[in-house]
């Protein structure tokens, strides 16, 4: 009966030793454990900054949709126009005879002119590097943003069917002139990058003509 007991006591001794893990073991587990973690912080922060790049992206899309909805709608339903460069509130028009290229546009939606609706590039931001394309009415000065981080190349210009710049003013006779103008947008990559070098994303730009409604 002794010899029985001291039998099963060994072997469940023996059971023990072979149930722990060694020192060697327990590192490389906690190693395994620890990239595990990693790579799920890392996944992540990625996640989360693709994220911010699609948010960014998508107010991108959603600037240039409000432009291009917003300006040709105007265009197409004025019935005079005037280009010209604005000083403050006032607008100096290019008269007619010579070319029409300007930083500023007004449309009016009645063949009187007494009222009109008036956009003008805003070039305040140095070198031309955040170029604001603005929209406000005669009646009420409120200039509106449409259009921001704009660069390079910022005005309208009246042309024939040709693209060749039209010496013709917005009178009644000039209806068939085409105001043509091109917006090129440049936006930090994420929201919270900080301004400087290497610090953009994708250039493009937004290009139409649109032709005004025919006269009264």
């Amino acid at each position: 009966m002794n010899f029985i007991s001291t039998q099963f006591d060994q072997s469940w001794r023996g059971e023990r030793r072979l149930a722990g893990s060694t020192l060697i073991e327990a590192m490389f587990a906690s190693a395994i454990l620890i990239m595990v973690i990693m790579a799920l912080l890392s996944a992540h922060l990625m996640g989360l900054r693709l994220d911010q790049l699609v948010e960014s992206k998508a107010g991108a899309s959603d600037s240039s949709r409000r432009t291009l909805n917003k300006l040709p709608m105007d265009i197409r339903s004025s019935k005079m126009w005037n280009i010209g460069n604005i000083s403050g509130t006032n607008v100096v028009n290019v008269v007619g005879g010579q070319a029409q290229q300007g930083t500023a546009l007004q449309l009016y939606q009645t063949a009187s002119g007494s009222q009109y609706i008036l956009y003008y590039f805003d070039l305040s931001g140095s070198n031309n590097s955040n170029g604001k394309l603005m929209r406000t009415v005669s009646t009420n000065w409120n200039p509106v943003v449409i259009a921001s981080n704009l660069i390079n190349t910022l005005y309208f210009r009246g042309e024939d069917y040709n693209g060749n710049v039209s010496t013709l003013d917005g009178t009644s006779k000039a209806y068939k002139t085409v105001i043509h103008t091109t917006l090129q947008f440049c936006q930090f990559l994420y929201p919270l990058t900080p301004v400087g070098s290497n610090g953009l994303y994708d250039y493009y730009k937004l290009e139409f003509k649109a032709t005004p409604h025919l006269p009264e």
